[in-house]
């Protein structure tokens, strides 16, 4: 007798340890812990197989921002999640309620354990009651075994139901996962494989604005200019603080010589929290000062200079766009702004030495507007002394009579 009730009392101790293992939750120590926990445990009303953790829609956004509000302030779990059912519905929550038809995904797994249970405690009180009467009980050990498992069943059951829709369930799970792998071979495929594969997270999801962004620029780049637009125009519509979707319009636009609607779209981006490989991406392909010199040249000066003033703001200390400022000053050939103008020179090329256009329009200002040939020599020998110069600098230089001697 005292060893099968040791058995019992391991049975019981491994299932337990069971039910602790698969129920238990960290709790969250932090606020943001509990932002992010309530964040998972919500759908993004307008994306499908995200949560509000997850999406980049600007109501995801917003959505975020407001946990974040009231956990800061104060509030509750629940009170958190009754403001948003109430203003979303229940269909947001991916965690169900206990009321009406919904009460049944808790109660269910309640009923199964305590059947089990009960089945558990009966084959307990046969086992003992063979046992006084003399009776075999060779079986009795692997009914107990199955009811035991069927408790272990019942647990887990029960655990996964009241995990809710969360993040970790299945059919979203699925849809994000898919919709990720997706992205990623769509971001190291060619062109036109790219711009299929986008397709396909459309077709799950929607609203996903980075593969409208990503689409409409590989669809610009293989020369479907009308689609890209509406691709890119529905992306900046969707989520207008999606900095990727910004720089790819503004680049599209100052193509379609839309100058004025680039630099709006490049002003905007100077004031979102943007990754820094965007800003290096428009640093690279030297959009700012390409849009900033087509505003000068349509005689929007002080658009263009406002443009620049803007990007120097966001990155301070940038040789290029100093440099561009001056030479946008000493365009308008007033002697006063072409003296202004220096002193943008004179900085870009402290800050950079070795910056092209820093040099190359320093010595063309010195030169032209200024007669000052021997400053103007020393910066062209620096500038044409670097291994990659602007070609259409070095060339307007060299028609100045600024190019390498012999």
């Amino acid at each position: 007798m005292k060893r099968r009730a040791a058995w019992l009392l391991i049975i019981l101790a491994a299932t337990g340890a069971l039910m602790v293992a698969e129920t238990a939750d960290r709790p969250a120590l932090t606020n943001a812990d509990r932002v992010h926990d309530l964040a998972e445990d919500f759908a993004c009303p307008v994306c499908q197989g995200q949560s509000i953790a997850e999406s980049d829609a600007p109501v995801a956004r917003t959505i975020r921002a407001t946990i974040v509000r009231m956990v800061d302030d104060g509030a509750t779990d629940a009170e958190v999640r009754d403001l948003l059912v109430a203003s979303f519905g229940e269909d947001i929550d991916y965690s169900p309620s206990g009321r009406g038809l919904t009460g049944l995904v808790w109660v269910l797994p309640v009923l199964v354990v305590a059947a089990a249970a009960t089945g558990l405690w009966l084959a307990v009180q046969r086992w003992q009651g063979g046992s006084t009467r003399g009776r075999p009980g060779g079986g009795r050990p692997l009914v107990l075994a199955g009811v035991v498992v069927v408790v272990i069943l019942a647990v887990v059951l029960m655990t996964r139901s009241t995990a809710g829709r969360g993040s970790s369930g299945l059919t979203s799970g699925d849809i994000r996962l898919s919709t990720r792998t997706l992205l990623i071979e769509a971001g190291v495929a060619p062109p036109a494989e790219a711009i299929q594969l986008y397709g396909e997270v459309l077709e799950i999801q929607p609203s996903n604005v980075e593969a409208l962004a990503y689409r409409g620029w590989a669809l610009w780049r293989s020369g479907q200019a009308e689609q890209a637009r509406s691709d890119l125009d529905a992306a900046i519509d969707l989520d207008p603080a999606y900095p990727d979707a910004r720089v790819f319009r503004a680049s599209q636009r100052f193509s379609d010589d839309d100058t004025v609607g680039a630099a709006a779209d490049l002003v905007v981006l100077d004031g979102l929290d943007a990754a820094p490989i965007v800003g290096d991406l428009v640093a690279q392909s030297h959009l700012r000062e390409r849009v900033a010199g087509g505003l000068a040249r349509s005689g929007e000066i002080l658009a263009a200079l406002e443009l620049l003033d803007s990007g120097l703001d966001a990155t301070p200390g940038s040789a290029s766009l100093l440099a561009e400022r001056g030479w946008l000053l000493a365009g308008t050939g007033e002697l006063q702004l072409v003296e202004l103008s220096l002193v943008s020179l004179d900085e870009a090329v402290r800050i950079e030495p070795d910056n092209p256009w820093a040099l190359g329009y320093r010595a063309l200002v010195n030169s032209v507007l200024l007669d000052r040939q021997e400053l103007a020599l020393v910066d062209a020998e620096a500038f044409f002394a670097l291994s990659q110069r602007p070609t259409g600098l070095a060339d307007l230089l060299v028609a100045e009579g600024l190019g390498p001697a012999g």
